[in-house]
């Protein structure tokens, strides 16, 4: 399998989701002052938050690549 049909195969599966649920994770246990101050909570945070960027730099890198 190419690289192409993998990402393929990858961006159908459930990583969005999981990414998602992750995140709402993160995000839930922000509320409280003792997870929040943690640095796990920091770097997840910072992970979740660039996440998308980094997804969406990657798909445009391989969108904008010529057919093979």
């Amino acid at each position: 399998m190419d690289l192409k049909g993998y990402l393929a195969v990858l961006a159908d599966s459930d990583l969005f989701g999981v990414l998602a649920i992750v995140c709402f994770f993160v995000a839930i246990s922000g509320l409280f002052a003792d997870v929040r101050n943690s640095k796990w909570h920091r770097v997840l945070a910072f992970l979740c938050l660039m996440s998308i960027p980094l997804l969406e730099v990657v798909g445009s890198y391989f969108a904008n690549l010529p057919p093979a």
